[in-house]
This record gives structure tokens, C-alpha cells and sequence, in this order.
């Protein structure tokens, strides 16, 4: 059986992104490798099997363009409301609060928006249902 162990992002300034995944999400580096041409740093927190690994290609100056393939990662958290202001209040620029409703109105989801330094999207989403 397989299992996810992390997803990538390539980044242009790696200690901003470091800052931003630390803060926002208290993801931290659990590894690192550096080699000549680039950096690769793996992030987690406790909660977490999978990491997200940003990778620093140096010598890079202009940044990644992301394509119409890349969507988001999507990550969970206990009160979307108390985090995005949380996030607001350490100078971050959180999307507004949505909701997805089923037909009978009852709550699917509730989720922000935020993006890295990079202009990867990444899903807030509050602890619900299918996502936990």
C-alpha cells in the first residue's frame, strides 16, 4: 500500500517561506539537505506524517510561475474563524471565511484562503466532516 509522504515547492527566498509555514501553520524543519546547486527542507509538526518539502534552487532570481495546473495544499485546523484572525493579527492577508452547505443547508465545510510568499495557495480548512 502506499502512502503520501510529502508534496514539494519550489521557493525563490527560503527563509521568508520558512517564516510563513512556521507561523501560519507551526510547520517546522525536521530535514534538511543542502547540496551545491539547491536546498531541500522538509516541514512538519507533530499532527503530521507528511511534510511539505520546499526546495531553494540557488542562484534562482526570477520566480516560479505556477501554471493553471497547481490548485492548493489543503491543511486543517481547529476553528477557521480563530485562525484566520490569528493570521490577520501577524500581518498575513487571509482570504475571507467561505462555506460550502449541502442541499438541506447543513455545513460541508468552512474555509479560507491564504497564499505563501511564493504565491502557492494554501486551504484553511476547519475541522469537519470529512476533514479532519
Amino acid at each position: 500500500m502506499s502512502k503520501i509522504i510529502h508534496s514539494m515547492l519550489r521557493v525563490l527566498d527560503l527563509e521568508k517561506s520558512l517564516k510563513f509555514y512556521a507561523d501560519c501553520f507551526d510547520l517546522k524543519p525536521s530535514h534538511r539537505l543542502d547540496f551545491p546547486g539547491f536546498t531541500l527542507v522538509y516541514l512538519r509538526n507533530a499532527e503530521n506524517d507528511a511534510e511539505i518539502e520546499l526546495t531553494l534552487n540557488k542562484g534562482r532570481t526570477e520566480p516560479y510561475t505556477h501554471g493553471d495546473g497547481y490548485g492548493h495544499v489543503g491543511v486543517c485546523v481547529p476553528d477557521a474563524v480563530v485562525d484566520r484572525a490569528r493570521l490577520t493579527d501577524l500581518g498575513y492577508s487571509p482570504l475571507d471565511i467561505k462555506e460550502f452547505k449541502a442541499d438541506d443547508n447543513s455545513l460541508i465545510a468552512r474555509y479560507f484562503f491564504i497564499q505563501d510568499p511564493d504565491g502557492y495557495k494554501v486551504e484553511v480548512l476547519e475541522r469537519h466532516g470529512h476533514y479532519q
